[in-house]
């Protein structure tokens, strides 16, 4: 069976789908011998992210059904009509964004945070930090992007 996900490319190394992206993603750049700190390294883990976020959640924002999900997924259940009312209301979810893919590959529920303090605190303290560029040129992603540093 072929692995076309991010992982996949990379001939000698066995992916774990069921394990935390950042955690594979490290066994990968010491497989590859990508230095922490790079821009290689960088590079890699901002595709890597990117990649994995687009296979659990797709990449076309214009598909409000794509939109419609993600909140789902995020426990807003109310029927909303467009596109423009799920950033609304996602504009007030505070989770991290490497813990959200993690979920998928996991099948852990992500830890929804009360208020943006507290989703600082806790992406600071465990480091599990998003490439912002990424996120921004991203539809979904740049909906999720919280200021944490």
């Amino acid at each position: 069976m072929t692995d076309n996900t991010f992982f996949g490319k990379f001939p000698g190394f066995e992916p774990d789908p069921s394990a935390p992206v950042s955690n594979e993603f490290f066994r990968l750049a010491r497989h590859m011998r990508w230095r922490p700190g790079s821009k290689r390294f960088s590079k890699m883990r901002a595709e890597c992210f990117r990649s994995e976020f687009a296979v659990y959640f797709g990449n076309d924002a214009s598909r409000l059904q794509n939109w419609q999900s993600l909140c789902l997924e995020l426990g807003i259940r109310e029927n909303i009509g467009s596109i423009t009312q799920c950033r609304k209301k996602l504009s007030r979810v505070h989770v991290n964004i490497v813990d959200l893919i993690d979920g998928r590959r996991t099948g852990d529920e992500p830890p929804m945070f009360p208020s943006m303090k507290a989703l600082r605190r806790y992406t600071r303290s465990m480091g599990k930090f998003f490439p912002k560029e990424e996120a921004k040129a991203e539809g979904f992603l740049k909906a999720l992007l919280r200021k944490v540093l």
